[in-house]
C-alpha cells in the first residue's frame, strides 16, 4: 500500500516596516509626551536605523536620556547628533548644558558661544548665562 502525501512547504511571511524614519520619530515624540519613555526610545532607535544620517533621532534620544537623568547616555547621543549635523545650534545648546552640569565648563562655553553665533534664541541666552555667570554680550 502506497500513500501519497502532498505536503506543502510552510510559507514564511516577512512584513516590511511601513513607517518612515520621520513617522517613527514622530511616534517617539508622542510616546515621550505621554511619559511612555521605553516606547519612545524604541521608536527613536527605529528612526535612527531607517535613516542613519539624520541627526534628529539621536538628538531626541539625548533629550530623553537627559530627562531620565542618564547624563552619560545623553552625552553620547548629543555627540552623535552633532557628528551628523555639525552646525545644529539646538544640539550645541543641549550638550553645553549637559557638559556644564557634568563639570566640563570649558567645552560648554565653546559650544554655547558657537550656538549663539548661529542664532540668539532665549534658551541659548539662558544657557550662556548659566555657563558664564553673566548675560551674553
Amino acid at each position: 500500500m502506497l500513500i501519497a502525501c502532498s505536503c506543502a512547504m510552510p510559507k514564511i511571511i516577512v512584513f516590511e516596516d511601513p513607517l518612515t524614519a520621520k513617522e517613527h520619530n514622530d511616534l517617539g515624540l508622542a510616546y515621550e509626551q505621554k511619559g511612555m519613555w521605553d516606547l519612545a526610545e524604541k521608536e527613536y532607535l527605529k528612526a535612527a536605523e531607517k535613516q542613519k544620517g539624520w541627526y534628529v533621532p539621536p538628538f531626541n534620544l539625548g533629550n530623553l536620556s537627559y530627562k531620565q537623568k542618564n547624563l552619560e547616555r545623553a552625552e553620547k547621543y548629543y555627540r552623535r547628533a552633532l557628528d551628523l549635523d555639525r552646525d545644529n545650534p539646538d544640539t550645541m545648546n543641549n550638550l553645553a548644558n549637559l557638559l556644564f552640569e557634568k563639570g566640563s565648563p570649558e567645552e560648554a562655553k565653546q559650544l554655547i558661544e558657537r550656538a549663539l553665533s548661529f542664532q540668539r534664541k532665549p534658551e541659548y541666552l539662558d544657557t550662556y548665562r548659566r555657563v558664564f555667570g553673566r548675560d551674553a554680550p
